[in-house]
C-alpha cells in the first residue's frame, strides 16, 4: 500500500523478519529514481534507472555478496579478514 509522505512523495513499505525499507519515486533530481530507506537505521540509497538494470543483470554470485555487508559481514572467514586487512597483517 502506498501513502504521501510529508516531502510529498508516495511510498510503500516492504518489511519481512530480517529487514523493513521504504520505497518511493524521488523525482526531485535531473531524473527519477528510487529511493530506497532502511526504516532500522535511517539510512538511504538513490538508486538510478541504470543500476536498477544492472540489479536484474547481476549473477547469482554477485547479488550473494550484496548480502554480505554490514551486519551480515562474514567477519568470522579468515581468508577474506586478512584480504581486507592487507598485507603484513596478522590475524
Amino acid at each position: 500500500m502506498s501513502r504521501p509522505r510529508r516531502d510529498g512523495l508516495e511510498s510503500a513499505e516492504l518489511a519481512n523478519e530480517f529487514a523493513a525499507v521504504r520505497v518511493s519515486v524521488d523525482r526531485r533530481g535531473n531524473s527519477p529514481r528510487l529511493l530506497v530507506e532502511d526504516i532500522e537505521t535511517g539510512e538511504s540509497i538513490l538508486l538510478s534507472p541504470i543500476e536498477l538494470a544492472s540489479l536484474c543483470l547481476a549473477a547469482p554470485e554477485d547479488r550473494l555478496d550484496w548480502l554480505r555487508v554490514g551486519a551480515y559481514r562474514d567477519e568470522r572467514n579468515p581468508v577474506r579478514r586478512s584480504a581486507l586487512a592487507g598485507p603484513g597483517a596478522q590475524s
